[in-house]
């Protein structure tokens, strides 16, 4: 019998990382561990559409001070699992969710992102359209690819977008290949989001930009169900 899936895993799979094949199968089939991954998106998810870092105000010097004290001090809190599921997860497993996700942590909103801070320059953008055999949830929609000291990014803007059946995944897609890097979610409501691009990916064969809508089953592989699609031109 498989064992449940490490707590670890479940939030490196609600965040769109990839996870071995043995506990992608298994949340498709245990009801304590879909619970578990379901709490982490919905964790992701919250801190998504808190409206992007333009939305967010730096704390005071103070906040971290006291960021840093707490967690000398004091146990880190955790994401509370579903009660028959409380199988000694490591105090800083729910930390890295809600970290990864931008929430609340001592009272400051922390914003996780890649290159903030430096100087970017777009390289090349796409328009993002509904495909001929998908779904129509209007709106409109486009992406950048930019240029950072730290990397690659890739910013997806969208307005007027009716509401996802689960939640909205962006996505880099080989067009040739149909392969597909995930790149995270975008929240309830959020109209624009950057996304880190992994180091060592080719983007001249991961030139275009996938929106999906993605059931909240547990299963980190793209639904087929796009939204938006288009292609990244210089």
């Amino acid at each position: 019998m498989q064992q449940h899936c490490d707590v670890d895993e479940l939030a490196l799979m609600s965040l769109g990382e990839p996870i071995g094949d043995d506990c992608a199968a298994h949340v498709t089939t245990c009801e304590q561990c879909a619970a578990q991954l379901a709490e982490f998106k919905e964790l992701v998810l919250v801190g998504r559409s808190s409206g992007g870092p333009d939305n967010l105000v730096a704390p005071p010097a103070r906040v971290w001070d006291r960021i840093s004290e707490q967690l000398a001090t004091e146990p880190v809190p955790m994401v509370r699992p579903p009660a028959q599921q409380r199988r000694g997860l490591p105090r800083w497993a729910g930390l890295v969710a809600a970290s990864a996700a931008g929430i609340l942590v001592g009272g400051a909103v922390v914003a996780v992102t890649t290159g903030q801070d430096t100087p970017t320059s777009v390289v090349a953008s796409a328009q993002l359209a509904p495909m001929p055999d998908g779904p129509d949830r209007g709106g409109i929609a486009d992406a950048t690819l930019n240029r950072t000291d730290a990397g690659y990014t890739v910013t997806v803007s969208a307005s007027g977008l009716a509401g996802p059946e689960g939640f909205y995944e962006v996505w880099l897609l080989d067009p040739k290949d149909s392969g597909l890097i995930a790149l995270g979610s975008l929240g309830p409501g959020e109209q624009k989001a950057t996304f880190p691009v992994p180091d060592g990916i080719d983007l001249e064969v991961f030139s275009a930009v996938d929106i999906s809508d993605e059931p909240l089953d547990g299963d980190p592989t793209h639904s087929t169900v796009t939204v938006l699609r288009g292609t990244l031109e210089a």
